[in-house]
């Protein structure tokens, strides 16, 4: 079920300590990214802000932007929402409501950086040294002027937790295994009868114990055989 921005139901947000949450997935990214920068460089990220909920979206954005028939305001910062044009007045910019990626639970502000100072031993090259790997990006922050927004990408994290590697497509690799599975199955005489039976009683369907669920269970299972064995990769 997709999530509506703004309306993430807590049983989908998991903490990340100072009373801030975020979608699991960003979650398990954002704390690695805590922890290596930890062990790393010895410094302890904070946040001033991650999920926002649609009402505090609301609240921000009434706060920072008053409408306006014309004119761009001090910041040449237009927004149209529900119809009405708006500028902004004052603090720093924020998406119109229900469209903030703070809503998804996905983004973060952190604070302490010092703005984009990328020079040897900045707070701001230290994150932006670890945070990368892990799906978090400033991209979007930058072009904003915000160092302090960061933003979370399944498809950019190079360490995927369990359960994403469980959605993730079956490759070349993959295909060979599961031709592995079949002929071995055929080559069993028992493996052909359990099969059969299983057909003519109607047992298997198109939704469960497929062979790519299977592979997908096997990688899952030797992946983590593998963190366990080398919990620093």
């Amino acid at each position: 079920m997709a999530l509506v921005n703004g309306q993430i139901g807590s049983g989908v947000l998991v903490s990340v300590g100072g009373g801030q949450a975020l979608r699991a997935d960003a979650a398990a990214a954002w704390l690695a990214v805590v922890a290596e920068v930890r062990a790393r460089f010895g410094i302890t990220l904070r946040l001033t802000d991650s999920y926002r909920p649609y009402s505090v979206q609301v609240r921000i954005f009434n706060e920072r932007y008053d409408p306006a028939s014309s004119g761009g305001g001090p910041f040449g910062d237009v927004r149209w929402w529900g119809g009405v044009r708006y500028v902004r007045r004052r603090g720093a910019s924020a998406a119109v409501p229900g469209t903030s990626n703070h809503g998804l639970g996905v983004a973060v502000d952190v604070t302490g950086l010092g703005g984009f100072d990328t020079s040897d031993g900045s707070a701001y090259a230290r994150l932006a040294a670890v945070a990368p790997a892990h799906g978090w990006s400033n991209k979007a922050g930058r072009k904003i002027n915000e160092p302090w927004h960061w933003e979370y990408t399944p498809a950019d994290d190079g360490h995927p937790t369990p359960a994403q590697e469980d959605d993730m497509p079956l490759n070349a690799a993959d295909a060979t295994l599961i031709n592995s599975v079949v002929i071995n199955v055929l080559r069993s005489a028992e493996a052909r009868a359990i099969i059969r039976d299983a057909v003519l009683s109607g047992k298997v369907s198109d939704d469960t114990g497929t062979l790519a669920q299977t592979v997908r269970d096997t990688r899952r299972i030797a992946r983590r055989h593998e963190l366990a064995d080398h919990p620093d990769s």
